[in-house]
Protein backbone atom coordinates (compact mmCIF):
# COMPACT_ATOMS: atom_id res chain seq x y z
CA UNK A 1 0.00 0.00 0.00
CA UNK A 2 0.80 3.55 -0.79
CA UNK A 3 2.22 5.93 2.37
CA UNK A 4 0.40 8.44 3.31
CA UNK A 5 1.13 10.27 6.25
CA UNK A 6 -0.88 12.12 8.49
CA UNK A 7 -0.88 15.31 10.89
CA UNK A 8 -2.42 14.55 14.25
CA UNK A 9 -3.84 17.39 16.68
CA UNK A 10 -7.07 15.70 17.52
CA UNK A 11 -5.67 16.27 21.35
CA UNK A 12 -6.14 18.45 23.88
CA UNK A 13 -2.30 20.29 23.38
CA UNK A 14 -3.73 21.82 20.41
CA UNK A 15 -6.10 23.96 22.67
CA UNK A 16 -2.55 25.98 23.57
CA UNK A 17 -2.23 26.95 20.32
CA UNK A 18 -5.79 28.49 20.26
CA UNK A 19 -6.57 30.84 18.77
CA UNK A 20 -4.27 30.58 15.52
CA UNK A 21 -5.69 26.31 15.73
CA UNK A 22 -9.51 27.92 15.96
CA UNK A 23 -9.51 28.21 12.51
CA UNK A 24 -6.78 25.19 11.25
CA UNK A 25 -5.04 22.43 11.85
CA UNK A 26 -1.74 22.62 13.78
CA UNK A 27 -0.11 21.01 10.77
CA UNK A 28 -0.98 23.96 8.18
CA UNK A 29 0.69 26.62 10.68
CA UNK A 30 2.60 28.83 8.22
CA UNK A 31 6.16 29.30 9.88
CA UNK A 32 9.90 29.42 7.85
CA UNK A 33 8.54 29.51 3.97
CA UNK A 34 6.17 26.55 4.00
CA UNK A 35 3.11 25.65 6.39
CA UNK A 36 4.09 22.32 7.89
CA UNK A 37 2.17 20.10 5.37
CA UNK A 38 4.07 21.33 2.93
CA UNK A 39 7.42 20.86 4.29
CA UNK A 40 6.41 17.02 5.24
CA UNK A 41 5.30 16.73 1.58
CA UNK A 42 7.86 17.50 0.32
CA UNK A 43 10.76 16.00 2.39
CA UNK A 44 9.43 12.57 3.03
CA UNK A 45 7.33 12.32 -0.82
CA UNK A 46 4.18 11.31 0.33
CA UNK A 47 0.68 13.03 0.20
CA UNK A 48 -0.52 14.48 3.63
CA UNK A 49 -3.70 14.24 5.54
CA UNK A 50 -4.62 15.52 8.65
CA UNK A 51 -6.64 13.98 11.77
CA UNK A 52 -7.69 17.23 13.62
CA UNK A 53 -10.59 18.36 15.25
CA UNK A 54 -13.97 17.62 13.54
CA UNK A 55 -15.35 20.75 12.19
CA UNK A 56 -12.00 21.35 10.29
CA UNK A 57 -11.89 18.43 8.51
CA UNK A 58 -14.20 19.58 5.36
CA UNK A 59 -11.39 21.71 4.37
CA UNK A 60 -8.43 19.60 6.08
CA UNK A 61 -9.01 16.19 4.79
CA UNK A 62 -8.52 13.16 6.73
CA UNK A 63 -6.82 9.72 6.44
CA UNK A 64 -7.85 8.00 3.36
CA UNK A 65 -9.40 4.31 3.97
CA UNK A 66 -6.54 2.11 2.57
CA UNK A 67 -2.88 2.91 2.84
CA UNK A 68 0.22 2.65 5.37
CA UNK A 69 0.01 5.43 7.56
CA UNK A 70 2.79 7.56 8.95
CA UNK A 71 0.98 9.26 11.81
CA UNK A 72 2.95 12.28 12.68
CA UNK A 73 2.25 14.82 15.69
CA UNK A 74 0.76 17.80 14.03
CA UNK A 75 3.27 20.24 15.85
CA UNK A 76 6.46 18.88 15.27
CA UNK A 77 8.88 21.20 12.67
CA UNK A 78 10.79 19.02 10.63
CA UNK A 79 15.07 18.34 11.11
CA UNK A 80 17.39 16.60 9.13
CA UNK A 81 17.72 13.65 11.80
CA UNK A 82 13.95 13.53 12.27
CA UNK A 83 13.27 12.85 8.67
CA UNK A 84 16.52 10.56 8.29
CA UNK A 85 14.65 8.39 11.15
CA UNK A 86 10.98 8.78 10.15
CA UNK A 87 12.22 7.47 5.92
CA UNK A 88 13.83 4.12 7.98
CA UNK A 89 10.96 3.42 10.90
CA UNK A 90 9.44 0.23 10.73
CA UNK A 91 6.31 -0.76 10.20
CA UNK A 92 3.54 -1.23 13.18
CA UNK A 93 6.46 0.58 15.51
CA UNK A 94 6.05 3.74 17.93
CA UNK A 95 8.63 6.69 17.97
CA UNK A 96 8.93 8.31 21.75
CA UNK A 97 10.88 10.93 22.61
CA UNK A 98 10.79 11.51 26.64
CA UNK A 99 8.46 9.14 26.89
CA UNK A 100 5.51 11.14 24.40
CA UNK A 101 4.90 9.41 20.94
CA UNK A 102 5.98 11.53 18.27
CA UNK A 103 4.96 9.22 15.09
CA UNK A 104 3.82 5.71 14.66
CA UNK A 105 3.57 3.36 11.50
CA UNK A 106 0.87 1.13 11.29
CA UNK A 107 -1.15 -0.51 7.49
CA UNK A 108 -4.56 -0.34 9.74
CA UNK A 109 -5.46 3.44 10.78
CA UNK A 110 -5.05 3.64 14.37
CA UNK A 111 -6.11 6.99 15.90
CA UNK A 112 -4.09 6.42 19.34
CA UNK A 113 -1.30 5.11 19.67
CA UNK A 114 -1.39 4.26 23.67
CA UNK A 115 -1.59 0.59 25.03
CA UNK A 116 -0.85 -0.68 21.93
CA UNK A 117 1.20 -3.30 20.72
CA UNK A 118 3.22 -1.02 18.54
CA UNK A 119 7.34 -1.66 18.96
CA UNK A 120 8.92 1.50 20.57
CA UNK A 121 11.73 3.29 19.38
CA UNK A 122 13.81 6.16 21.09
CA UNK A 123 14.34 9.32 19.45
CA UNK A 124 18.02 10.52 20.20
CA UNK A 125 18.28 13.65 18.39
CA UNK A 126 16.72 17.22 19.14
CA UNK A 127 12.89 18.03 18.78
CA UNK A 128 11.61 21.13 17.61
CA UNK A 129 7.98 21.69 18.55
CA UNK A 130 5.29 24.26 18.59
CA UNK A 131 3.83 24.07 21.53
CA UNK A 132 2.71 27.33 22.40
CA UNK A 133 1.97 30.24 20.58
CA UNK A 134 5.32 32.08 21.02
CA UNK A 135 6.65 29.29 19.54
CA UNK A 136 5.90 29.98 16.38
CA UNK A 137 7.88 33.03 15.89
CA UNK A 138 10.98 31.55 17.93
CA UNK A 139 11.24 28.44 15.73
CA UNK A 140 10.34 30.43 12.62
CA UNK A 141 14.53 31.35 12.17
CA UNK A 142 15.19 27.75 11.74
CA UNK A 143 12.69 26.67 9.54
CA UNK A 144 13.64 29.64 7.24
CA UNK A 145 16.89 28.49 6.67
CA UNK A 146 15.31 24.41 6.29
CA UNK A 147 13.12 25.61 3.92
CA UNK A 148 15.22 27.85 2.30
CA UNK A 149 17.80 24.91 1.57
CA UNK A 150 14.96 22.48 0.61
CA UNK A 151 13.28 24.93 -1.99
CA UNK A 152 16.34 26.30 -3.69
CA UNK A 153 18.11 22.89 -4.17
CA UNK A 154 19.13 22.71 -7.71
CA UNK A 155 16.76 25.96 -8.77
CA UNK A 156 18.60 29.16 -10.02
CA UNK A 157 17.64 32.36 -8.61
CA UNK A 158 15.99 35.42 -10.98
CA UNK A 159 18.26 38.60 -11.17
CA UNK A 160 16.65 41.73 -9.47
CA UNK A 161 16.83 45.15 -11.24
CA UNK A 162 19.85 46.49 -11.19
CA UNK A 163 18.85 49.10 -8.87
CA UNK A 164 18.34 47.04 -6.04
CA UNK A 165 21.17 46.61 -3.39
CA UNK A 166 22.46 43.10 -2.30
CA UNK A 167 24.64 42.61 -0.16
CA UNK A 168 26.06 38.65 0.16
CA UNK A 169 25.06 35.75 -1.85
CA UNK A 170 22.08 34.28 0.07
CA UNK A 171 19.41 35.44 -1.92
CA UNK A 172 16.62 33.70 -3.75
CA UNK A 173 14.55 35.23 -6.22
CA UNK A 174 11.40 33.45 -7.57
CA UNK A 175 9.81 34.54 -10.99
CA UNK A 176 7.95 37.86 -11.75
CA UNK A 177 9.14 39.28 -8.38
CA UNK A 178 9.27 43.45 -8.93
CA UNK A 179 11.68 44.89 -6.86
CA UNK A 180 12.74 48.66 -7.23
CA UNK A 181 15.70 50.66 -5.33
CA UNK A 182 16.04 48.08 -2.15
CA UNK A 183 18.74 47.01 -0.08
CA UNK A 184 18.90 43.05 0.47
CA UNK A 185 21.57 42.30 2.87
CA UNK A 186 21.88 38.22 3.63
CA UNK A 187 25.16 37.97 5.30
CA UNK A 188 23.52 36.89 8.78
CA UNK A 189 20.93 34.72 7.06
CA UNK A 190 18.70 34.52 3.77
CA UNK A 191 16.36 35.94 2.23
CA UNK A 192 13.49 34.01 0.50
CA UNK A 193 11.58 36.45 -2.46
CA UNK A 194 8.52 34.05 -4.31
CA UNK A 195 6.75 34.53 -7.35
CA UNK A 196 4.81 37.58 -8.09
CA UNK A 197 5.96 39.32 -4.85
CA UNK A 198 6.34 43.44 -5.16
CA UNK A 199 8.63 44.94 -3.44
CA UNK A 200 8.50 49.02 -3.37
CA UNK A 201 11.34 51.70 -3.46
CA UNK A 202 13.04 52.06 -0.33
CA UNK A 203 12.53 48.80 1.29
CA UNK A 204 15.49 47.29 3.72
CA UNK A 205 15.00 43.62 4.40
CA UNK A 206 18.01 42.07 6.49
CA UNK A 207 17.45 38.07 6.45
CA UNK A 208 16.73 35.47 7.21
CA UNK A 209 13.41 36.58 5.57
CA UNK A 210 10.74 35.03 3.74
CA UNK A 211 8.38 36.82 1.58
CA UNK A 212 5.30 34.76 0.41
CA UNK A 213 4.04 34.01 -3.00
CA UNK A 214 1.43 37.54 -4.39
CA UNK A 215 2.90 39.79 -1.10
CA UNK A 216 3.57 43.31 -1.14
CA UNK A 217 6.17 44.79 1.19
CA UNK A 218 5.33 48.62 0.85
CA UNK A 219 7.73 51.75 0.31
CA UNK A 220 10.26 52.41 3.08
CA UNK A 221 9.65 49.27 5.06
CA UNK A 222 11.87 47.80 7.44
CA UNK A 223 11.99 44.70 7.75
CA UNK A 224 14.75 42.96 10.74
CA UNK A 225 15.77 39.01 10.89
CA UNK A 226 13.09 36.50 11.56
CA UNK A 227 10.32 38.07 9.56
CA UNK A 228 8.05 35.50 7.37
CA UNK A 229 5.35 37.34 5.59
CA UNK A 230 2.77 34.68 4.01
CA UNK A 231 1.07 34.73 0.12
CA UNK A 232 -0.53 37.83 -0.63
CA UNK A 233 0.07 39.88 2.54
CA UNK A 234 0.72 43.45 2.94
CA UNK A 235 3.67 45.04 4.94
CA UNK A 236 4.95 48.38 5.77
CA UNK A 237 6.68 50.22 9.04
CA UNK A 238 8.79 48.48 11.03
CA UNK A 239 8.94 44.85 11.62
CA UNK A 240 11.23 42.34 13.32
CA UNK A 241 10.78 38.39 14.94
CA UNK A 242 7.42 38.30 12.86
CA UNK A 243 5.09 35.43 11.07
CA UNK A 244 2.29 36.98 9.41
CA UNK A 245 -0.05 34.48 7.81
CA UNK A 246 -1.72 34.63 3.84
CA UNK A 247 -4.10 38.01 2.80
CA UNK A 248 -3.49 40.10 6.44
CA UNK A 249 -2.19 43.97 5.81
CA UNK A 250 0.38 46.56 8.32
CA UNK A 251 0.43 48.35 5.72
CA UNK A 252 1.65 51.16 7.60
CA UNK A 253 4.22 52.81 9.31
CA UNK A 254 4.14 51.03 13.16
CA UNK A 255 6.56 48.57 14.64
CA UNK A 256 5.27 45.06 14.98
CA UNK A 257 7.87 42.85 16.76
CA UNK A 258 7.75 39.12 18.16
CA UNK A 259 3.75 38.74 16.75
CA UNK A 260 2.01 35.92 14.87
CA UNK A 261 -0.67 37.85 12.67
CA UNK A 262 -3.86 35.15 11.71
CA UNK A 263 -4.96 34.80 8.15
CA UNK A 264 -7.07 37.90 6.87
CA UNK A 265 -6.11 40.38 9.37
CA UNK A 266 -5.56 44.13 9.38
CA UNK A 267 -4.02 46.35 11.45
CA UNK A 268 -4.66 50.36 11.07
CA UNK A 269 -1.96 53.00 10.11
CA UNK A 270 0.19 53.81 12.89
CA UNK A 271 -0.41 50.54 14.77
CA UNK A 272 2.23 49.44 17.14
CA UNK A 273 2.31 46.59 19.89
CA UNK A 274 5.09 46.03 23.01
CA UNK A 275 7.46 43.16 23.39
CA UNK A 276 8.97 44.04 26.37
CA UNK A 277 8.06 45.30 29.79
CA UNK A 278 9.12 48.48 31.32
CA UNK A 279 10.90 46.54 33.99
CA UNK A 280 12.06 44.00 31.93
CA UNK A 281 10.05 40.78 33.78
CA UNK A 282 9.26 38.20 31.95
CA UNK A 283 5.65 37.87 30.06
CA UNK A 284 2.47 36.10 30.56
CA UNK A 285 0.10 34.94 27.94
CA UNK A 286 -3.31 33.71 28.11
CA UNK A 287 -3.47 30.44 27.89
CA UNK A 288 -7.38 28.68 26.53
CA UNK A 289 -6.16 25.78 27.48
CA UNK A 290 -4.84 26.47 31.37
CA UNK A 291 -8.14 29.05 31.00
CA UNK A 292 -5.43 31.17 32.56
CA UNK A 293 -2.48 33.01 32.29
CA UNK A 294 0.88 31.16 31.34
CA UNK A 295 4.23 32.07 32.00
CA UNK A 296 6.04 32.14 28.62
CA UNK A 297 9.55 32.41 30.95
CA UNK A 298 10.25 34.92 28.33
CA UNK A 299 11.38 38.51 27.93
CA UNK A 300 9.93 39.36 24.76
CA UNK A 301 6.25 38.62 23.18
CA UNK A 302 4.39 40.45 21.13
CA UNK A 303 0.89 40.29 19.57
CA UNK A 304 -0.80 37.14 18.65
CA UNK A 305 -3.82 37.75 16.62
CA UNK A 306 -6.01 35.23 14.96
CA UNK A 307 -7.97 35.03 12.05
CA UNK A 308 -9.99 38.20 10.69
CA UNK A 309 -9.22 40.02 13.56
CA UNK A 310 -8.42 44.12 12.93
CA UNK A 311 -7.68 47.04 15.18
CA UNK A 312 -8.22 50.71 14.48
CA UNK A 313 -5.79 53.36 13.23
CA UNK A 314 -2.93 54.25 15.79
CA UNK A 315 -3.72 51.16 17.73
CA UNK A 316 -1.40 50.71 20.58
CA UNK A 317 -1.42 46.40 21.45
CA UNK A 318 0.00 45.39 24.81
CA UNK A 319 3.10 43.54 25.61
CA UNK A 320 1.87 39.54 25.58
CA UNK A 321 -1.25 40.32 23.80
CA UNK A 322 -3.75 37.63 22.40
CA UNK A 323 -6.61 38.69 19.87
CA UNK A 324 -9.24 35.92 19.14
CA UNK A 325 -10.51 35.18 15.61
CA UNK A 326 -12.64 38.07 14.53
CA UNK A 327 -12.35 40.12 16.65
CA UNK A 328 -12.69 44.10 15.82
CA UNK A 329 -10.53 46.80 18.48
CA UNK A 330 -10.81 50.68 17.91
CA UNK A 331 -9.65 52.53 21.15
CA UNK A 332 -7.29 55.60 22.03
CA UNK A 333 -6.40 53.45 24.86
CA UNK A 334 -3.68 50.57 25.06
CA UNK A 335 -5.92 47.36 23.86
CA UNK A 336 -6.42 44.97 26.48
CA UNK A 337 -4.21 42.17 26.80
CA UNK A 338 -6.69 39.37 25.84
CA UNK A 339 -9.57 40.10 23.80
CA UNK A 340 -12.35 36.88 23.08
CA UNK A 341 -13.24 36.13 19.60
CA UNK A 342 -15.63 38.07 18.06
CA UNK A 343 -15.74 41.20 20.33
CA UNK A 344 -16.18 44.62 18.62
CA UNK A 345 -14.42 47.33 21.20
CA UNK A 346 -13.90 50.93 21.07
CA UNK A 347 -13.53 53.29 23.62
CA UNK A 348 -17.29 53.64 24.36
CA UNK A 349 -18.73 50.28 23.72
CA UNK A 350 -17.72 46.49 24.48
CA UNK A 351 -20.32 43.81 22.82
CA UNK A 352 -20.43 41.14 20.86
CA UNK A 353 -20.00 40.77 16.47
CA UNK A 354 -23.30 40.02 15.47
CA UNK A 355 -22.90 37.21 13.21
CA UNK A 356 -24.44 38.19 9.97
CA UNK A 357 -22.59 41.17 10.10
CA UNK A 358 -19.47 39.96 10.41
CA UNK A 359 -20.31 37.20 7.45
CA UNK A 360 -21.28 40.89 5.16
CA UNK A 361 -18.31 42.44 6.06
CA UNK A 362 -16.58 38.86 5.00
CA UNK A 363 -18.45 39.31 1.49
CA UNK A 364 -17.75 42.65 0.89
CA UNK A 365 -14.00 42.18 1.76
CA UNK A 366 -13.85 38.90 -1.06
CA UNK A 367 -15.33 41.27 -3.07
CA UNK A 368 -13.30 43.91 -2.99
CA UNK A 369 -10.46 41.97 -3.58
CA UNK A 370 -11.93 40.07 -6.10
CA UNK A 371 -11.24 37.09 -4.57
CA UNK A 372 -14.16 34.22 -3.26
CA UNK A 373 -14.73 33.05 0.24
CA UNK A 374 -15.21 29.23 0.54
CA UNK A 375 -18.06 28.03 1.96
CA UNK A 376 -15.80 25.83 4.01
CA UNK A 377 -14.12 28.99 5.19
CA UNK A 378 -17.29 29.94 6.47
CA UNK A 379 -18.71 27.25 8.03
CA UNK A 380 -15.26 27.04 10.41
CA UNK A 381 -15.96 30.88 11.17
CA UNK A 382 -19.22 30.09 12.32
CA UNK A 383 -18.22 26.97 14.63
CA UNK A 384 -15.96 28.81 15.77
CA UNK A 385 -18.27 31.92 16.61
CA UNK A 386 -20.50 29.09 17.94
CA UNK A 387 -18.09 27.25 20.04
CA UNK A 388 -16.91 30.61 21.19
CA UNK A 389 -20.05 31.72 22.61
CA UNK A 390 -20.69 31.42 25.84
CA UNK A 391 -17.39 33.06 26.49
CA UNK A 392 -17.67 36.19 24.91
CA UNK A 393 -18.48 39.49 25.99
Amino acid sequence: MLLEVVLHDRAPWREHLLPMAFTRPVGAFRLGILTLQEKWQLVLGAPVSFYTAMYLQEKFPGPSSTATYLVIRGNLCPSTDLINVLAQLEQDCILEKDGDWIAYKVNKWLSQPEGSTLKVQNFEGEVHRIQFLEDIYLQNVRQIFFDFSLLTKDRTSETLHASNVVIGDNLFVGTNVRSFGCTFNTLDGPIYIADDALLEQGSHLKGPIAIGKGARVKMGACLYPNVSIGPKATVGGEVNNTVMWESSAKGHDGYLGCAVIGEGCNLGAGTSNSNLRNNWSTIKLYDYRLRDWRKTGHHKVGTFMGDFAMCGINSSITTGAVIGVGAQVSMSNIIPKFVREFSWITDQKQEAYVWNKFEQMLQARSATKREVLPEADLRILREVYRLTRESRI
